[in-house]
């Protein structure tokens, strides 16, 4: 039996992101409306945020995404979001954050399968997060997609299988935004500017007590389910018509680009985290995360 589709983003917590805490993210059903903000004294601009991790692989029986994808706060408290300009401070921003109601397969089937669902039936979902590990004790923002190798080590000396020991299709990511890739894209990039994303954060650690690390920039995300499920995601939010974006709140720039040299999307992200899986490296993990998420939401709503 395959399970339910994801829940929509229903937020009852803006006055406690206000208040620097962190608050409560509920659900409903797909056709309910994305955001309720009703019940509050001033209108809050709600960035919506959901989460995945991967599951076990070789040599990783717990894997360290998941953990801090599912922990991380449904509200993300102020602290995280206070270098933002007055222009997006004076919308009250709220960034909100839910995570995948289980650990993503390793499974490139399955991923193909995974990443349309989410786009169709989470259309008010601002960016998607994608997190995976590395085996390395810092972090990484991925930069770019790619379509492929992701065959056997005889075309690619680091190919391996998933979980079942498969391949994708052709040995590449040729079913993302289910078939509707022109075949001429080979990469996809990010729309964000990941190295004033670093920069900020390395401000704020200039600033801040908390241990959390400043991201790398990266143009190679492994060629294996971590790239397979960036490219797929940032593939589906250009060029699947099905999976529509239906923020409630104007954009201050375009959040993909079709037509650019090289596709872009600022709609997904892809966070490398460290494997290490003691209660230090999990905090720091998780902070950093948050910062990262932070800085984006910011970005994503300057002008």
């Amino acid at each position: 039996m395959s399970p339910p589709p994801p829940p929509n983003i229903v937020t009852e917590a803006a006055d406690a992101a206000d208040a620097g805490q962190e608050g409560e993210v509920t659900s409903k059903a797909p056709d309910s409306p994305t955001t309720s903000l009703k019940n509050h004294h001033h209108p809050h601009r709600v960035f919506k945020v959901y989460v995945t991790g991967f599951g076990s692989f070789e040599g990783i029986p717990v894997n360290a995404s998941y953990l801090v994808a599912s922990s991380l706060p449904s509200v993300l408290p102020e602290k995280y979001i206070h270098h933002a300009p007055e222009s997006v401070k004076s919308q009250h921003l709220q960034v909100s954050i839910i995570p995948h109601f289980e650990a993503v397969p390793v499974s490139y089937e399955k991923v193909t399968k995974l990443i349309p669902t989410l786009y169709e039936d989470l259309p008010g979902v601002d960016l998607f997060v994608h997190i995976g590990v590395m085996p390395f004790e810092y972090y990484r923002i991925e930069e770019r997609a790619r379509k492929g190798y992701y065959g056997p080590p005889e075309g690619n000396p680091n190919g391996r299988g998933d979980v079942d020991g498969k391949y994708p299709e052709g040995n590449e990511a040729g079913g993302a935004a289910r078939g509707k890739v022109p075949k001429e894209v080979t990469e996809i990039v990010s729309g964000l500017d990941v190295e004033g994303i670093c920069r900020d954060l390395e401000n704020a650690k200039k600033e801040s007590t908390d241990d959390f690390e400043v991201p790398r920039v990266s143009t190679d995300a492994g060629l294996y389910l971590c790239e397979f499920i960036y490219y797929n995601s940032l593939a589906e939010s250009i060029y699947d018509d099905e999976a529509k974006y239906e923020s409630e709140y104007p954009e201050p720039r375009p959040v993909t680009d079709p037509t650019a040299e090289t596709p872009l999307s600022s709609r997904a992200v892809f966070i490398h985290v460290p494997s290490n899986m003691t209660d230090d490296w999990l905090e720091r993990s998780k902070e950093t995360v948050k910062r990262i998420i932070g800085a984006i939401a910011v970005q994503r709503l300057s002008p």
